[in-house]
């Protein structure tokens, strides 16, 4: 028996979309007590939530249509991930619109429009981090599988078992564990980056508060590594033996 795509997808996509209508609350939090001591923190824990969220979207789903592949093939796998994805728009939708609106002032219309497009760039962008991640770890199972001269296909066509999470070099966690370093890497050279253009901007000229920030946002960058991690390895044991009561029902 295969996995049931309708059912783990569904369920994906309305935790997926709770979370996203979460983060967004707290932004609209913030918009609403705006120049507040309030809306401040709200703010900072909005920030702070998507951020979370942004990152650990990708491997989550990338597990899941790692999985998904394995056993139906690449077109369910890329239908399902882009059906998950598509639940970020509950966040940038309305984040986006507010955003048209009352930074740059345009009317209802344009920024609905505009709201719409950048939340497809955003739904596409989370489906392709996933994706990315997939063809990454694909990339190294070939490598592997030559240099041992096995066949990727019965590497493939092998069942994933259920592990210990905290063994994460064990057999059944690599995919994950290489979903969650592919999206760390990604999000520590655009820290790095971004930590480079502030130094070259302000050169000495800066409060510890920002340094602070700094030190907090790749404090939670390894934070987010090992969760990504964890929960993708969790949902990965939980579809395992959601397919093995399955079996032994039949």
């Amino acid at each position: 028996m295969k996995y049931d795509i309708k059912r783990i997808t569904q369920r994906a996509f309305l935790i997926y979309s709770l979370i996203n209508v979460f983060a967004y609350a707290f932004t609209h939090v913030a918009y609403l007590f705006y120049n507040d001591t309030v809306g401040e923190i709200f703010e900072y824990v909005s920030y702070y939530f998507s951020k979370s969220a942004e990152f650990l979207a990708p491997p989550v789903i990338a597990a899941i249509a790692y999985m998904i592949y394995r056993e139906h093939g690449i077109k369910r796998a890329i239908l399902s991930t882009l059906a998950i994805a598509s639940a970020r728009a509950f966040y940038s939708l309305p984040y986006y619109y507010i955003t048209f609106i009352y930074n740059y002032f345009y009317d209802s219309v344009e920024s609905i429009l505009l709201s719409l497009a950048v939340s497809v760039l955003v739904v596409l962008a989370t489906a392709l981090s996933a994706a990315v991640s997939i063809c990454i770890y694909m990339l190294v199972l070939r490598i592997i599988c030559k240099r041992s001269g096995n066949d990727i296909s019965t590497e493939l066509a092998t069942p994933l078992e259920r592990t210990n999470i905290f063994d994460f070099l064990a057999k059944g966690n690599l995919p994950v564990l290489a979903f969650a370093l592919t999206q760390f890497v990604f999000n520590l050279i655009l820290e790095l980056v971004d930590t480079v253009a502030f130094f070259i901007e302000y050169s000495s000229d800066f409060r510890p508060s920002e340094i602070i920030t700094i030190l907090v946002n790749f404090t939670l960058l390894f934070i987010l590594l090992v969760a990504s991690y964890l929960i993708a390895s969790v949902i990965k044991n939980k579809l395992v033996a959601d397919k093995e009561c399955d079996q032994a029902a039949e």
